[in-house]
């Protein structure tokens, strides 16, 4: 299975990108890519801290800007509950039962809101902190975030400088950390002006091709000039593997 590099166009950045600024710019150019996400698949691990608890939860998202998908995978008590995530309201189903939460704050009591408020947070958010730091055997450039909505909230995410992929998040309320995420998978299904390639309702790519098989790339849409330039578009499970086996502590 091949999936597209997270956003290939940025390697060339992360790679000449030198003092005079050159981090803040790469910080700025990440976001806009994360803007430009118009669907992906996630996975993580969300360990959550209650006062006297600590609770982890396994889950998967399917993620639009507009509105997200989140099921619970893991623990196996609570695995096939799910939620959908969209313009701050939550509504959670299980065994075709639907429930409406009402309004949520990502610093409560709803860790199905944490991965879609993180990839709100790389897109759009406003950066508070920024450092270059090493997590395993991973460079990342670690970027903290705040939402205009979400007052007191900070979302900090540790990006791979190689692949530009979510390794490690916290979300924090007043200063504490709420939330602790450890990524898994991260699965681009489209992305903002790749025409053919938009994903259409089947959740397939509109020139027929299967959105696990193919993510749209920065050169959807135009003539594939050399080998070597689809070979860096384009990464196998095993890089995916690769650089989140090296994060790991």
């Amino acid at each position: 299975m091949r999936k597209a590099l997270l956003f290939a166009p940025m390697l060339m950045l992360l790679l000449t990108a030198c003092g005079g600024g050159g981090e803040k710019d790469l910080a700025a150019e990440l976001q806009a890519q994360y803007a430009s996400l118009a669907s992906a698949n996630l996975e993580a691990d969300i360990t959550c801290q209650y006062e006297g608890e600590v609770r982890t939860y396994t889950m998967v998202c399917a993620y639009t800007p507009d509105s997200s998908s989140v099921t619970v995978t893991a623990p196996t008590n609570l695995a096939g509950i799910s939620a959908t995530v969209s313009n701050g309201t939550l509504t959670l189903s299980y065994e075709d039962v639907s429930l409406d939460a009402g309004s949520y704050s990502a610093a409560a009591i709803s860790p199905v809101a944490a991965l879609p408020k993180l990839m709100e947070a790389a897109g759009t958010g406003y950066i508070t902190e920024q450092s270059k730091e090493v997590l395993g055997e991973r460079s990342c450039l670690r970027l903290a975030c705040d939402l205009k909505e979400d007052s007191g909230t900070l979302y900090t995410t540790w990006f791979d400088e190689e692949t530009l992929l979510p390794l490690r998040s916290e979300i924090s309320a007043d200063g504490t950390v709420v939330f602790e995420v450890a990524w898994s998978s991260f699965e681009v299904t489209g992305r903002n002006g790749d025409g053919e390639q938009t994903p259409d309702t089947d959740g397939n790519a509109s020139g027929g091709q299967s959105s696990t098989e193919n993510a749209p790339d920065s050169s959807a849409g135009t003539p594939d000039t050399s080998t070597d330039q689809q070979s860096s578009d384009t990464w196998t499970e095993a890089d995916e593997a690769a650089a989140y086996a090296e994060a790991e502590e």
